[in-house]
């Protein structure tokens, strides 16, 4: 397993079945939930706390679709920017399991499911992957897969199977 510290970066060769990796530390602000809220999910249960209290969920909480934003921000910081991604190919089985606070720090969980090489492209090949989103007391709020398109070290490309 490749050290995510290296300068060199990961490629599709990198990524073995079962292995995970663990990432994270994003604070959530009341601040953050209301912009993006105003921007792209303007329910009232994420803009205003009393409207929130009052709703059936009853909490003033990010809405699902920040929530995968902040993860995503975590895979680019700490996984995506730091490796040969191409594309990505697939999501699946989103989850949402309760909601994310302002106060909240979410860290992320992906693990390996597989890594199948490209049928027409040997020069890459898809990684499927488990992502789980935690927030600090380490319960899961967000989890799915994902299917991503990664290069290939050229040595292994020319291998390939």
């Amino acid at each position: 397993m490749k050290d995510l510290s290296t300068a060199a970066p990961l490629t599709w060769d990198d990524f073995a079945p079962g292995q995970v990796w663990l990432f994270g530390d994003y604070p959530v602000t009341e601040a953050e939930i209301i912009d993006f809220a105003r921007r792209y999910d303007p329910l009232p249960i994420h803009l205003d706390r009393d409207v929130a209290r009052e709703a059936p969920l009853g909490v003033f909480c990010a809405s699902g679709i920040h929530t995968l934003g902040m993860t995503q921000k975590l895979l680019v910081d700490n996984l995506y920017i730091r490796s040969r991604l191409i594309a990505g190919g697939e999501m699946k089985h989103l989850r949402l399991h309760r909601p994310v606070l302002p106060g909240d720090r979410l860290s992320v969980a992906v693990r390996v499911e597989a890594a199948v090489a490209h049928s027409r492209r040997p020069d890459a090949g898809w990684v499927d992957l488990q992502v789980e989103t935690r927030c600090a007391k380490g319960e899961p709020v967000l989890e799915y897969q994902v299917r991503i398109l990664f290069g290939r070290d050229v040595a292994g490309a020319s291998s390939s199977v």
